[in-house]
């Protein structure tokens, strides 16, 4: 193996990832292609924890933890409800997160 000047090594690197990333966009574009059960839509944030999805799930926790502290003082089957379907959304957003 021989050494590369950096010139060299950079270009080497730069073609392996667009490489790389072509094939993995490949592989996502044929595997949507085959679940038509999807609506094509997802949730894009470029980071694994963005600011909107930080506010989103700060909201879902605070409005959680008042449901379970009002549950306590009305017995609502419908607040019940709600609080199970916010832990479930919350639940599902935890397992999309990277």
């Amino acid at each position: 193996m021989r050494g590369l000047e950096l010139k060299e090594y950079i270009e080497q690197i730069s073609s392996e990832i667009t490489t790389r990333v072509s094939h993995e966009r490949d592989v996502l574009l044929e595997f949507l292609e085959q679940d038509r059960g999807s609506n094509g839509k997802l949730f894009y944030c470029p980071l694994v924890d963005c600011s909107p999805r930080k506010k989103y799930r700060a909201g879902l926790l605070e409005a959680v933890r008042v449901i379970e502290e009002t549950r306590r003082s009305f017995k609502s089957r419908q607040l019940e409800e709600l609080r199970k379907k916010l832990q479930s959304i919350l639940a599902e957003d935890a397992d999309r997160a990277l």
